[in-house]
């Protein structure tokens, strides 16, 4: 889940010393990673940041009119268009989530990528608490893998001039931070093993360059913005002092989600990712991949788990309101491929009924699982 904050100036988010404006994402920053030198390299109007935390690249824009709207459209790929092809990944898992927006801003049209592999837009509500809520209905019901979360608020209080209303959106945003934090943790699929990354499109002027009603030039209040990440593969409790700016963030979640952005020109943040999450350190790597087939379950349904190098494993089955349907234990097993049949009359407290179900395998390190359909 990547969340943007649009417009908060990094002197009322963690440029704070006493968080007085985002108490919860400071306590989360305790169980992940903080850059303290993260900036807006290009453009620090939304037009333009937006594009770049896309693509990875600081990218042209160019204007359309689609669906009858007039609009504009990144010229590189995006995170979205890369995610579904390299990955193989329906429009349903690959998800947009903001208020609603007559004419949005679109993906690419790139020959290789383009709109077969945009995500679903999900334009709804007026406001960040409308988007945090149509983000918790989406991920109690579709679970989609990727979530993008775009809360518009701050920036627009922002520009009203009007402080009080400026920081009270800031701390709305970032208490939906930690609603949708939390919320994944009470969500079988999604407990403990979601990252969420939280970063801003730009700032605001600092006060030697007119204040926090505007932003749009160079000066460090509009270069410099916030960036926390949290989950199993990120580092706890550390911050760091490596600069990094903001075409790197959508490399670093490609790297989290296993593919690269090759027309990007970010680089991985390796410095907030934990030991076994990195290139870096080849030998501490524990791959595991689960794979049910075929899909839908049937009664030839096997269990393909393949590890790098040994584990005790597990095996669970949740229906999506977290109801546990089977539980069995693998023991240890050695590297390398393994199967395991499964026959849906074989399972305790069975007699399925048809609707979606997740295979959930544990070790003492990874938690890896599959979306199964039961008609």
């Amino acid at each position: 889940m990547i969340i943007v904050i649009d417009g908060a100036r990094y002197s009322e988010t963690f440029g704070d010393p006493s968080y007085t404006w985002i108490p919860r994402m400071a306590h989360l920053s305790a169980e992940g990673a903080v850059v303290d030198e993260f900036r807006n390299d290009g453009i620090t109007y939304t037009s333009r940041a937006i594009p770049a935390l896309w693509s990875g690249a600081w990218t042209q824009v160019r204007d359309t009119v689609y669906q009858g709207n007039s609009t504009q459209y990144s010229v590189k790929p995006s995170i979205f268009e890369y995610f579904r092809k390299h990955k193989l990944q329906p429009a349903a898992n690959c998800y947009y989530v903001l208020k609603y927006i007559s004419s949005l801003w679109l993906p690419s049209f790139d020959p290789v990528y383009g709109p077969a592999y945009w995500p679903t837009n999900l334009s709804q509500g007026s406001n960040d608490e409308a988007v945090c809520n149509n983000t918790k209905a989406l991920m109690n019901t579709g679970q989609p893998d990727f979530i993008w979360v775009y809360l518009a608020d701050v920036d627009h209080a922002g520009h009203s001039g009007d402080w009080n209303y400026y920081t009270s959106t800031l701390r709305k945003a970032d208490s939906i931070v930690g609603v949708l934090w939390y919320h994944a943790q009470s969500l079988p699929y999604y407990q403990d093993n979601l990252t969420m990354i939280v970063t801003n499109d730009h700032g605001r002027h600092d006060d030697q360059h007119g204040g926090f009603q505007n932003h749009g030039c160079g000066c460090e209040g509009c270069r410099r913005i916030q960036f926390l990440a949290v989950g199993p593969w990120i580092r706890k409790n550390f911050v760091s002092t490596q600069p990094r700016v903001l075409p790197d963030m959508a490399v670093t979640a490609a790297h989290i989600l296993g593919f690269e952005m090759e027309k990007a020109t970010g680089e991985v943040m390796y410095e907030i990712l934990n030991a076994s999450a990195t290139d870096d350190h080849p030998g501490n790597i524990k791959e595991i991949t689960l794979k049910v087939r075929p899909n839908p379950f049937t009664k030839t349904t096997n269990i393909h788990l393949s590890l790098s190098e040994p584990a005790s494993a597990g095996l669970i089955l949740f229906d999506l309101k977290g109801k546990t349907f089977f539980l069995t234990d693998f023991g240890l097993l050695e590297p390398g491929s393994h199967l395991f049949p499964l026959n849906p009359d074989d399972i305790p407290g069975g007699n399925l009924k048809p609707g979606v179900y997740l295979f959930l395998i544990k070790t003492e390190d990874a938690i890896v699982s599959e979306k199964v359909v039961v008609y």
